[in-house]
């Protein structure tokens, strides 16, 4: 009987520990973010062709992908932000209301398409309209106490 050995798994990268390093994971997120935004814009756009049942579901699957990867990110950003003394009250709060509108403007929308797009496209302008301000100045002044 031969004995299968697995190889080795490599290690992670380790977290990043200063604000320059986590600052260009976060902005990789963000460019991650707007591309999935994009992508699902298109797909749902009133010119592309009815769905089939599995494009239906593969599309409800992104769309429940983009919220928890939304999520993880604004959680991630609060908590670096918070650690260079960068994240105000209002900032968090724009975070938390954004994913409440996000959850309830998602399961509003269920089985809607036409619905789906008008949302993806509010959670598309908030979250430019963000990134180019209250993100920026909170990176900005990270930056500056670094």
């Amino acid at each position: 009987m031969a004995v299968v050995m697995a190889e080795p798994k490599a290690r992670p990268a380790p977290w990043p520990r200063v604000w320059v390093d986590q600052a260009a994971l976060l902005e990789r997120q963000h460019d991650r973010l707007e591309a999935c935004l994009l992508e699902l814009l298109q797909r749902h756009g009133p010119e592309r062709p009815a769905w089939g049942a599995a494009d239906a579901l593969a599309l409800e699957g992104a769309c429940r992908r983009l919220l928890w990867d939304l999520r993880l990110h604004l959680r991630l950003e609060e908590r670096w932000l918070r650690a260079q003394g960068c994240l105000c009250p209002g900032h968090r709060s724009a975070h938390r209301d954004a994913l409440q509108a996000a959850l309830s403007g998602f399961l509003h929308a269920s089985g809607d398409r036409q619905g789906r797009y008008f949302w993806l496209q509010a959670l598309q302008s908030w979250f430019l309209d963000h990134r180019q301000g209250a993100d920026a100045h909170a990176y900005a002044l990270a930056h500056h106490s670094s």
